[in-house]
């Protein structure tokens, strides 16, 4: 309530005179609104300047009290176990339930009107995400490890395998870390309960995937010999393995809200728990209209299957500067002698097997079929070492 529109009223009751285009110039108001709280002082008093709301008392297509209630209930449900309480979240388990919600934006509504949720206009819209997703069942697995440490702060690593196309954990084994015989543990866990995938992806840790390294890990020997196709994701783009990485923050709030792991035993019967939560009780938002669980977008489908026979080591191709002596590595703690010409030089090596290939400026320099039982690798026997191409300047060495 405006006090000079009060005692102005006041006066014009008294019968003084007021200018009203002076006065609603003064006030910032229509002399249509003027006229509307005059009339609202004749009849009610000083009541009736008390600025009113347009909106409707009722609003008919609100939905029920009990209905809201229900959400709420259902918010601190899923929030007190550590699983996702969002909106698109409770309308899945209310649907799973034949409860006949509302919409997930009415009880994202609801939510913000009970100061459950916030309003985020600036968060990036799902349509605008472009998702991959493996064509079948086993198409493509992925593996990534979680860090974390027991009661004691003793560290130790979750592997898990998740199947790319229904978002299934496949397996997880709690491990030291991310070594080798740890990950093709996980794996045989894994394939022991589904069978083998056509294709197994990582990121580029040493012990899922040696690519970046020059290396043939043992995780890639293993499962290039069971016919399952080995690929790593790009250097820095974690993105590639997305869908392992936003299964880790799942996981990490569901265990934030159970008793702390106190052993690496008791981590992987948490771990286990949690698989058959996650697997066959929780609506994935990924997955269809958000309704459906992992488990059950698994089995819907055929399943894919790695190839007939083993595949053959694919070549390694990496460029190594010739030392001192005349060497270069080509992995496997391998040296090849190539001659003290070359000292300082930057090759190119090429590794199929056992068959060598060495290039300076794309030009071949060399081949070898190299003895995999010796680590030292001297040259052809009767080869001149100073009848090789004459060394050329090379930019890099030269810095």
């Amino acid at each position: 309530m405006d006090t000079r529109l009060a005692i102005a009223f006041a006066r014009r009751v008294d019968g003084e005179r007021l200018n009203v285009t002076a006065l609603v110039a003064e006030l910032g108001i229509s002399r249509q609104t003027f006229y509307v709280y005059e009339r609202r002082f004749a009849k009610e008093g000083l009541s009736g300047l008390v600025a009113r709301s347009r909106a409707p008392q009722r609003h008919p297509n609100q939905v029920s009290v009990q209905v809201e209630d229900r959400i709420e209930a259902w918010w601190h449900k899923l929030r007190g176990g550590g699983l996702d309480h969002g909106a698109r979240s409770i309308w899945a388990r209310m649907c799973r339930q034949g409860e006949d919600p509302p919409s997930a934006r009415t009880v994202h509504r609801v939510l913000v009107r009970r100061g459950l949720a916030r309003v985020e206009p600036q968060k990036r819209p799902r349509a605008s995400f472009r998702r991959f997703t493996a064509a079948q069942p086993n198409g493509i697995w992925q593996i990534d490890g979680l860090h974390l440490q027991l009661v004691d702060g003793t560290p130790a690593v979750v592997l898990r395998i998740l199947d790319d196309h229904s978002r299934k954990i496949m397996a997880s084994h709690v491990a030291g870390g991310e070594d080798g015989p740890s990950a093709w543990a996980c794996v045989t866990k894994a394939i022991a309960r589904h069978g083998a995938p056509a294709m197994f992806l990582s990121d580029n840790a040493l012990g899922f995937n040696g690519t970046r390294k020059g290396k043939l890990v043992l995780l890639e020997k293993n499962l290039r010999a069971l016919g399952v196709s080995v690929v790593a994701a790009s250097a820095r783009h974690p993105q590639t393995c997305g869908k392992a990485e936003r299964e880790h923050q799942t996981f990490q709030r569901w265990l934030a809200a159970q008793p702390a792991p106190t052993s690496s035993e008791h981590l992987q019967r948490l771990c286990e728990v949690y698989e058959a939560i996650y697997n066959h009780d929780r609506p994935h938002q990924g997955l269809g209209d958000g309704t459906l669980t992992p488990h059950e977008v698994y089995q819907a489908g055929p399943k894919a299957v790695p190839a007939p026979g083993p595949l053959a080591h694919p070549p390694r191709i990496t460029r190594v500067k010739v030392t001192s002596r005349g060497e270069v590595s080509i992995g496997s703690r391998i040296r090849v002698q190539v001659g003290r010409g070359w000292e300082g030089t930057f090759l190119d090596v090429i590794r199929d097997g056992n068959v060598v290939a060495l290039f300076h400026d794309h030009e071949l320099i060399d081949t070898r079929i190299i003895d995999p039982t010796r680590r030292y690798q001297p040259n052809k026997k009767g080869q001149d070492r100073h009848r090789l191409p004459p060394r050329r300047p090379n930019t890099l060495s030269a810095k």
